[in-house]
């Protein structure tokens, strides 16, 4: 059985709820007072009947207001689709039965043969799992598995299995091989010692014989007394039978007058019930035809076209071709936000360049060097300061010392290291490989002008000073034609190659932002030319156009709602045609339940409803005391009595009294003689129990008889209980090795392989993987509603594949970790694939990821 909906017209909150059930494995998420346990007790409700107030422990479900009391169930059994309605309190609830498939309706038997044998007691035994008595659970043994197993599909399984705990029992009384208490076994012991008495007993038995002639001639009296208290007794039950028929005589002449011929047909109490249920659905069926014109009426005023729905369906076209590129359109609106912020960053980045540069007198930005320039300004600097220094040493006539050519490499060794470490953070492309190239130069110079002191100051005594003049002359000539082409008035010497890096890097951002300039304004070209378009909605939509990302937003909101109007309204409109259905077919069943009515009142040549039921009541009474006089009539026949033509009732009670007095003298007869038997049967009990040889003799034949008889006894109670076993194995088709073997696989499945066996004796008990065995009240409360789950797991899969009943779960895994949650789960998913398994929780984690989930909160 797979359920497909359910249909709820009234069970506790639920009042004309349809839940539709898509999975094999349906996961039903509410909170706590959501309504899960309400579901449960409907499902099982309306498969197995209503429970009455005795057994309602949670109550009957009474829904609130006026809704019926009951609903339906869609199911596909074998692949056939069926529907089950149960309604009403009364007897469990009146069921309706139809086969959807071929739209008929069937019999409460053929929906009751469909479910046999599953009653509500074996579905809660096998295919539902909440939570679990643990006191209970803890006395559960293998006899317990095999009674909840063999009682499907077997009947009477519970009573032929009390049946064989009975003959177990009785056979246990009867014998042991090692008991001394058990009948038989105390019979031996008997029987042994009467042999002992036996060969010790002597010949003296003279007052035995005369006691037992005493006896029968006693016993001769008694058979005559008894044959005389026979006769009377028959006498008087005659007189006494023909003293309460006469009563009846009595009563059957009061009914003389009635007579069969007054009977007419269709007024009996099924065609009231018939009357009745059609003035019910006439009620019932009014009330349903101003139901629905409320609703239609309550549509009618809902369908209202409003203004703005108006003006989409004018401009749908455009609103919806311009809705297409509204994607496009947003990535062009962020494009220019980030185009906008980009460019700032570039400006903050050059005025941070031009804050830490020097400017020429004019206050202008100098223009950066070429390749070339730099390398050339590079050489006569340090030709410039190679001459200055020749000069001055020229001019002092004296010496360089060597230490100051070791001081003059010192500090060109500095000067690249400088230069490198400029070219490092600043990064630039432009700058990198020239500040490299200057550090290297700086360090070789270093190097050389430390090594070559002594030689340079042999050559400066002997350079003329004039031609060193000329020289410095002429280099500084060139510096000033760079200082002027490149405008560096007012810029000292010294800075013009450490400024080089800090220039290209500005040449190179004003580039970069002239390029992010031209990108934003293509995209804004783009923006504003879609934004154009929509001139004919300007009184539909308000927006800072400046906003790029907020207007765009805007257009799609407006969009949206847009579509959520014109759909709102055709399902407005579709629900109006689908009321207005209902109720014109609502209108037609109340005019044909009309003409019903009134085809059933002329069927019966009657009026009104007022005729009807006098009639019914008339008819009701005749019936009566037909029946009366048919069962006086067959009460005076049945007694067997010939009533005489005139009968005094005083004179018959004096002869009742007189036979009453006789019949008690013989029986007071009776009684004398019995007392006089008994005395001489109790003397002959005591000579036996004296041990009289002959009444030894008789004993030790008693016992061995029935030790025989008892043997014979005890080995049939053996052999019955046996074939009762037999009987079971065969019938519940091998089931309980299956169902254990299952469980085992199911428990090892649920804990990750933490215990690997389950013993299944008089108690059960459990085995860890390291071969620790636990009885089950020892075990944690997870790992036993782990246990109790993969029991219910085993024989609801065994039992799946001729009884396939869903299993339901209310919250079963309250108690499980997050481990223990998803090995349940993946469990579930494994049995889903053999039974349907509906799963109740408050408790919605991450575990039930990709699962089939049925929130509450959205019916």
């Amino acid at each position: 059985m797979i359920i497909k909906q359910l249909n709820i017209y009234g069970f506790g909150r639920w009042i004309d709820q349809l839940i539709d059930i898509k999975n094999p494995l349906q996961i039903v998420y509410g909170q706590n007072e959501a309504g899960k346990s309400t579901i449960i007790a409907f499902i099982k409700g309306v498969l197995f009947g209503f429970t009455d107030k005795k057994h309602s422990v949670h109550g009957q479900y009474q829904p609130k207001g006026s809704a019926p009391y009951g609903g339906e169930i869609t199911f596909s059994s074998d692949h056939h689709l069926y529907k089950v309605v149960r309604t009403g309190l009364k007897y469990g609830g009146t069921v309706k039965f139809y086969d959807l498939d071929n739209d008929t309706e069937l019999s409460e038997d053929d929906y009751q043969q469909l479910i046999t044998p599953i009653d509500r007691t074996a579905y809660d035994q096998l295919f539902y799992f909440g939570s679990i008595d643990q006191t209970e659970f803890y006395k559960m043994g293998r006899d317990e598995l095999r009674l909840r197993i063999q009682s499907i599909g077997v009947a009477g399984a519970g009573d032929w299995m009390n049946l064989q705990a009975d003959l177990d029992k009785q056979s246990a009384k009867l014998y042991a091989p090692r008991g001394r208490t058990k009948t038989i076994n105390v019979q031996i012991a008997a029987y042994k010692k009467l042999e002992d008495q036996v060969s010790a007993a002597k010949d003296h038995f003279p007052r035995y014989q005369d006691l037992r002639t005493h006896l029968k001639r006693d016993q001769s009296d008694l058979n005559d007394l008894q044959v005389a208290l026979k006769a009377a007794n028959h006498q008087l039950d005659d007189k006494r039978r023909l003293q309460t028929v006469l009563p009846l005589v009595n009563k059957l002449s009061d009914l003389s007058d009635v007579d069969s011929a007054q009977v007419k047909a269709k007024f009996s109490s099924g065609d009231l019930n018939a009357f009745n249920k059609l003035n019910m659905a006439l009620t019932s069926q009014k009330a349903a035809v101003q139901k629905a014109q409320k609703v239609v009426d309550a549509d009618a005023g809902k369908t209202v076209k409003t203004p703005a729905q108006a003006f989409y369906e004018t401009h749908s076209d455009t609103i919806e071709r311009l809705a297409q590129g509204l994607p496009e359109i947003r990535k062009a609106a962020l494009a220019i936000e980030l185009g906008e912020s980009q460019q700032k960053d570039v400006q903050q980045q050059i005025q941070a360049q031009l804050d830490s540069i020097n400017k020429n007198e004019e206050g202008g930005l100098p223009r950066p060097f070429d390749d070339q320039t730099f390398a050339k300004v590079n050489e006569l600097l340090r030709k410039e300061q190679n001459l200055q220094e020749k000069r001055t040493q020229r001019t002092r006539q004296r010496p360089v010392q060597p230490d100051q050519h070791h001081g003059n490499g010192l500090i060109w060794y500095g000067v690249a290291i400088a230069f490198a470490v400029l070219s490092l953070l600043l990064g630039s492309k432009s700058f990198g490989w020239v500040g490299y190239i200057l550090a290297a130069a700086a360090a070789v110079w270093g190097w050389y002008t430390a090594k070559g002191g002594s030689k340079r100051q042999t050559d400066q005594t002997r350079e003329d000073p004039a031609e060193l003049d000329r020289q410095l002359t002429q280099i500084r000539g060139e510096l000033t034609a760079i200082q002027t082409q490149f405008d560096l008035q007012g810029i000292d010497k010294s800075q013009w190659l450490h400024m080089q890096s800090s220039l290209q890097e500005i040449q190179r951002l004003k580039k970069s932002y002239q390029n992010q300039q031209d990108t934003l304004a293509q995209q804004q070209a783009k923006y504003q030319g879609y934004l154009d378009q929509w001139q004919f909605a300007t009184d539909w939509l308000k927006f800072d156009q400046s906003k790029y990302s907020a207007a765009v937003e805007t257009i799609g909101k407006a969009v949206a709602h847009w579509h959520k109007l014109a759909t709102d309204y055709q399902q407005q409109q579709t629900t109006l045609n689908d009321d207005q259905k209902t109720l014109n077919a609502a209108t037609t069943k109340l005019a044909e339940l009309v003409k019903q009515k009134r085809a059933f009142l002329e069927s019966r040549d009657v009026d009104d409803d007022e005729a009807f039921q006098q009639s019914v009541t008339f008819q009701s009474d005749l019936a009566k005391k037909l029946e009366q006089k048919t069962t006086f009539e067959s009460q005076i026949k049945s007694a067997n009595v010939v009533i005489p033509a005139k009968v005094d009732q005083d004179a018959l009670n004096t002869e009742v009294h007189e036979a009453t007095k006789q019949v008690q003298g013989l029986q007071d007869q009776l009684t004398d003689l019995s007392r006089e038997m008994t005395q001489f049967q109790t003397e002959i009990d005591g000579l036996i129990k004296d041990g009289k040889y002959y009444d030894l003799r008789q004993q030790l034949a008693n016992q061995q008889a029935e030790i025989v008889s008892n043997v014979q006894k005890y080995l049939a109670l053996k052999l019955s209980s046996q074939w009762i076993q037999a009987v079971l194995d065969i019938a519940s088709k091998g089931r309980l090795p299956k169902t254990l073997e299952l469980a085992k696989q199911y428990f090892a499945t649920l804990t990750n392989d933490a215990y690997k066996d389950i013993i299944f004796k008089k108690e059960i008990s459990v085995v860890r993987k390291d071969d620790v065995s636990f009885p089950i009240n020892e075990l944690s409360t997870g790992t036993l509603e782990q246990l109790y789950l993969a029991l219910i797991f085993s024989m609801a899969v065994g039992f799946s594949n001729q009884y396939p009943m869903p299993i339901i779960i209310d919250d079963g895994f309250v108690n499980f970790d997050q481990s223990r949650k998803k090995a349940a789960l993946m469990m579930l998913q494994q049995v889903s694939e053999k039974t349907q398994v509906l799963y109740f929780t408050a408790n919605l984690e991450g575990n039930a990821d990709n699962m089939p989930v049925l929130d509450l909160k959205t019916l």
